[in-house]
């Protein structure tokens, strides 16, 4: 959840509390997002876009233990059995409790057998440190490849790329990437996962919304360091991923006045590349600030669909003997850097990739896996009942979201229809199975 967002939510609750309302009801409200998938409001937005709403939902569902309603007090309790405190934030609440302690008269035995299992509660979760954890993490490329093995389907080449620049960028090895593949292939969701489970190393931008420095727009490149200490930068480094980087490097992006901003945003990302310092500008309230990229990788995420036309253009020639035009998808086209200058990358930006990985379309046998597992998975996470799917429905899916292109998205707004069917006439069940 974004930070603000997830701040104003927090807040709301603990006034609650403060106000003497801890046993209210309240509706989850990743409900209203749920609704809004079925009806279709999320259909037209960006992928970044909506990952970030997924993600939020996602949480939320966690939190709420994926009730529709719960009581102010149940809803932090749950937050602070999920969540790994470090010693400084125990430090804060064990003071906070503290003073509470010294206000109270512990008026009954219940209320002190309440507090005192609270405080149990909150030992057990403090009896950890952010350095041990990332300690007994498996670092390793064939650890984080197995980690995105459980939360990505299919292309294997990708995650295995993947793993290798997380692991190099670790030991100290930069690496300047593109990943290029069909919208809905799974580039993005490889780098989501992997910014969940390493999000002081790796930051995701979406670069269809980038403008350059000192311009008005909603995302600027010097973004990807707020709130990253200089020494934070230089010990770890970080990976900035460009998601939609297609849009920034290949494409013209004018502004007011003939500004070039694709020019301007790729010179900045030249000097990244290279790993030298980059001097951002005062902008929007935020003073100037120099960076250090000496450990900084970039990774670059698209669709490139430019790249794939003129490729298919180039297949076919003109007059008597000339080539039959090729229809190009990723699934029969090895990408060179030739191509990506063709479609508009600049040959700077192009000489300085040291891996290109392109992912092909998802198959109707992705589409199952991915049905069957993790859309499916969302729906029972709770553990409060089982939901399957008749293998004749689950190939109907699967084949349409393979030849439409529809994706995962009304895949997953297709069986949550479904449940709530299934749900309004045995909201008790223990078992839905569902069926088109």
């Amino acid at each position: 959840m974004r930070k603000e967002t997830a701040r104003n939510f927090w807040r709301r609750y603990l006034q609650l509390v403060c106000n003497g309302s801890a046993s209210l009801q309240v509706d989850n409200p990743a409900n209203r997002f749920i609704v809004g998938v079925k009806a279709g409001e999320y259909d037209e937005f960006p992928d970044e876009e909506y990952n970030e709403l997924m993600e939020d939902y996602e949480q939320l569902y966690g939190i709420w233990k994926r009730a529709r309603q719960c009581s102010v007090q149940d809803i932090l309790l749950n937050a602070l059995q999920m969540t790994k405190l470090d010693r400084n934030c125990c430090d804060g609440i064990a003071e906070l409790l503290a003073e509470c302690s010294a206000r109270s008269d512990y008026s009954s035995e219940s209320e002190k057998e309440d507090q005192d299992a609270l405080l149990r509660e909150l030992g057990n979760a403090c009896d950890w440190s952010e350095e041990e954890e990332e300690e007994s993490e498996d670092h390793s490329p064939r650890g984080v490849y197995e980690y995105l093995c459980q939360r990505v389907r299919g292309q294997e080449e990708a995650k295995r790329a993947a793993a290798m620049i997380l692991y190099n960028h670790m030991e100290g090895r930069r690496s300047t990437a593109v990943f290029c593949g069909p919208s809905g292939c799974g580039k993005s969701e490889i780098w989501r996962r992997l910014s969940q489970r390493y999000p002081k190393l790796i930051r995701v931008l979406d670069a269809s919304r980038m403008s350059a420095d000192g311009w008005k727009g909603s995302v600027h490149l010097r973004d990807a360091f707020d709130g990253v200490p200089d020494e934070e930068l230089q010990k770890r480094g970080l990976i900035v991923v460009l998601d939609e980087a297609d849009k920034a490097c290949c494409e013209t992006v004018m502004g007011n006045g003939g500004t070039n901003y694709s020019t301007l945003i790729q010179n900045s990302l030249l000097k990244m590349m290279d790993g030298d310092e980059i001097t951002f500008g005062k902008e929007d309230g935020k003073k100037a600030i120099s960076v250090d990229c000496s450990r900084v990788s970039v990774v670059l995420l698209g669709a490139f669909e430019n790249l794939l036309q003129k490729k298919e253009d180039q297949s076919c020639g003109i007059g008597f003997g000339a080539s039959v035009r090729i229809e190009r998808d990723y699934s029969n086209t090895d990408i060179s850097y030739d191509d990506l200058i063709a479609a508009g990358m600049r040959r700077e930006v192009a000489g300085r990739i040291n891996r290109i990985v392109s992912l092909r379309p998802l198959s109707s046998a992705d589409y199952r896996a991915i049905l069957t597992g993790p859309v499916l998975d969302d729906l029972q996470a709770g553990g409060k009942y089982r939901v399957v799917i008749d293998d004749d429905s689950a190939d109907q899916l699967s084949r349409q979201a393979a030849a439409t292109g529809l994706g995962v998205r009304w895949m997953r707004s297709q069986v949550m229809n479904a449940m709530d069917d299934l749900m309004f006439s045995n909201p008790e069940a223990d078992l839905y199975t569902i069926r088109f």
